[in-house]
């Protein structure tokens, strides 16, 4: 997951290009325009709240590797809501550049670091996460049936 400290560093344009675009066509297949362009607009939202508070900037700067995800969410205001945000940003795999964690990671995942792996926060191994977590959650719901 992701959390406001990490969004709260991306300008929404950034956020946009880098984060939103490369899934556009499948979040509006899943969640349709005005979901999307909701995620959007709470990104906006959140930097101004941010932008407006130093005390609230202070508490998301404090959140550490050890805060959980629903408590950093939860340290927010509740104006203005931004659940559909959280909600995205509960669904995005991210890849930690720790030596030990990405490891752990290729190996739960059965891959290998190639080359064209060696920048661990690309968003392009984030897709590789996100597939095989898909795919475990598919056949966990037995909406596929795995063809080897």
């Amino acid at each position: 997951p992701v959390f406001p400290q990490q969004l709260i560093k991306l300008r929404t344009s950034h956020f946009i290009d880098q984060v939103l675009d490369p899934r556009r066509q499948m979040m509006i297949e899943a969640w349709g325009d005005q979901r999307v362009d909701l995620i959007e607009q709470e990104h906006r939202a959140l930097l101004e709240m941010v932008r407006g508070s130093a005390p609230l900037n202070k508490i998301i700067e404090r959140h550490t590797f050890k805060t959980m995800f629903n408590d950093a969410w939860d340290d927010l205001p509740a104006q203005p809501a931004l659940d559909h945000l959280r909600a995205f940003c509960g669904g995005l795999a991210t890849a930690f550049a720790n030596t030990t964690s990405v490891e752990s990671d290729f190996s739960i995942l059965k891959s290998e670091k190639s080359a064209f792996r060696t920048s661990l926060m690309a968003l392009s191994l984030e897709g590789v996460f996100q597939t095989k977590q898909l795919a475990t959650i598919r056949e966990m719901l037995g909406l596929i049936t795995r063809v080897d």
